[in-house]
């Protein structure tokens, strides 16, 4: 069971979703048998428990991430969108929000700007465009001279 600490009551954390349930990363580190498996993915927590005998890579792949964020691990193997709607029947809640670290590289999310990045999917077509146009004006001027 998640501690109060860790759980829906009595969190301070910024942006703190009533209706999800908080488990600590040392919490979860404590569920990493065969009767009761737990792993972090994408900051979120699951109970694979029931699912240790049924997956095709055998429950020794989830054994040996059990207790720990497997995020890396899981997207490494390359698991189908079947695999990832699969998981929704195993989230039991989400991991604190003072345990969340991003790692290097990562953006802060609070600094997200879809604006800025969109803009990029729209300069390089438009450039590209025009430098074809130039192009295209340049050749065939010269082919109408000669």
């Amino acid at each position: 069971m998640a501690t109060p600490e860790a759980c829906g009551s009595g969190r301070s954390g910024e942006g703190s979703d009533p209706a999800v349930t908080y488990y600590r990363l040392e919490e979860v580190a404590k569920r990493n048998t065969a009767e009761e498996t737990w792993m972090v993915i994408h900051g979120r927590v699951y109970d694979v428990t029931r699912f240790l005998s049924e997956h095709p890579g055998g429950e020794e792949v989830l054994l040996e991430q059990a207790g720990a964020d497997a995020t890396e691990s899981f997207e490494d193997v390359g698991h189908s969108p079947d695999a990832r709607e699969m998981l929704k029947q195993y989230y039991i809640g989400d991991v604190h929000p003072n345990d969340l670290k991003p790692k290097d590289g990562d953006k802060d999310p609070s600094k997200n700007n879809s604006c800025q990045s969109s803009w990029a999917y729209w300069i390089v077509p438009i450039v590209g465009a025009i430098l074809v146009g130039l192009l295209y004006r340049h050749f065939w001027a010269d082919s109408r001279s000669s």
